[in-house]
């Protein structure tokens, strides 16, 4: 039980998620780790308790709330797992609960969910939407219960602006509590979710070309994004999706922050990610700077840190990861797109800069 509890306290500190643990003896809460303001009552409780299956879903109409009941057994707990819900995010909320209860179910048991139990989970999850979902959306759209203030928003996409991640997910989740999205769809739930990401990519580019990604490389990242959204047939993650895209864009940010380097150091980092798929060698950039290699390198490690040739590996290598993420491109083809020397020679340098291989980097992305 111990140890239950502690993998679900960091599980719960990666994935953002609330829960309580049940026993299913008594229906009185053991633990608890509550990032919300829902409190089930006794009621909801003694309902959730008398489930059979070893992964049920249910949703409250009146908190507004979706929850998932996962079955310890031999601990005879139920461990429910929620999140600050609101009606339009029910299938994402849905579809990120189910890989938190899988993680848990492996820690368990050492085995994923059988097909049937997926298959049950799935017809419940139809019956709630067909039954109560599409009722209630119907209702927050005659009431137009569904814009969020500016405010909010503005705050957001500063901390993407200024390349800051942990301001970016503070004022992230305090907007998902007290604001709610609008419908852009009534289509369906997939298409109306790809609409709001569609929305954050064109916000996110803009203002990371305020925070000096430039403009040809915050436009194709748009583009790629804006392509992989629409090939998506459901959305599923550690953070929820609208996140994620701040997040990559807040990543973007930092990688230029060579605009407060001193004008030769800056034109130097501005060549080098301009002719990212050249075959770029510290004499060529010395040359496009008009400065000896020497004096160059010299500079160019006292401002950065780095030498330049560092730098160079260091930037092929995220470049790499983009390619990796889209999955357009085999490693023999990022290889030689980005001129190593080979794949062999790729994989030991993107494992070097980030301790894992560009197949497991793949995976974990994908």
């Amino acid at each position: 039980m111990i140890a239950l509890i502690k993998f679900l306290n960091h599980l719960s500190d990666i994935a953002i998620f609330s829960y309580i643990v049940v026993d299913k003896a008594n229906g009185q809460i053991n633990h608890q780790k509550n990032l919300t303001n829902h409190q089930l009552t006794d009621k909801q409780i003694q309902r959730i308790i008398t489930q059979t299956s070893i992964i049920h879903n249910y949703y409250f109409k009146e908190q507004k709330l979706l929850l998932f009941a996962y079955d310890t057994h031999k601990l005879n707990q139920l461990v429910c797992l929620f999140i600050d819900d609101e009606v339009g995010n029910f299938i994402s909320h849905n579809d990120r609960l189910l890989k938190i209860s899988e993680t848990i179910h492996l820690f368990m048991k050492e085995k994923e969910f059988t097909a049937k139990e997926v298959q049950s989970l799935n017809q419940n999850i139809l019956y709630l939407r067909e039954t109560i979902i599409e009722k209630v959306l119907s209702e927050q759209i005659e009431q137009q219960l569904y814009h969020h203030d500016f405010e909010s928003e503005e705050a957001m996409f500063i901390e993407v602006m200024n390349g800051n991640e942990e301001g970016l997910k503070r004022y992230y989740y305090a907007f998902q509590k007290n604001s709610q999205t609008g419908i852009l769809s009534t289509e369906s739930e997939l298409r109306n979710q790809k609409n709001i990401l569609i929305v954050a990519v064109a916000v996110s580019t803009r203002y990371a070309i305020k925070g000096g990604v430039p403009y040809e490389r915050a436009y194709t990242l748009s583009d790629n994004l804006i392509q992989d959204i629409e090939r998506k047939n459901h959305f599923h993650g550690a953070q929820p999706p609208v996140l994620e895209i701040l997040l990559l864009f807040c990543k973007e940010v930092r990688k230029y922050n060579y605009i407060k380097y001193s004008t030769t150091v800056k034109k130097t980092c501005e060549f080098i990610h301009k002719n990212i798929y050249s075959n770029l060698s510290v004499p060529m950039i010395a040359a496009y700077t008009n400065y000896s290699v020497p004096h160059l390198s010299k500079l160019f490690k006292k401002e950065v840190g780095l030498s330049i040739n560092q730098y160079v590996m260091k930037q092929k290598i995220e470049e790499s990861k983009r390619l990796l993420e889209f999955k357009q491109y085999d490693l023999n083809m990022i290889s030689s797109l980005l001129h190593f020397n080979d794949a062999s020679y790729f994989i030991k340098v993107f494992k070097k800069y980030e301790h894992m291989t560009p197949k497991s980097y793949w995976h974990e992305k994908n």
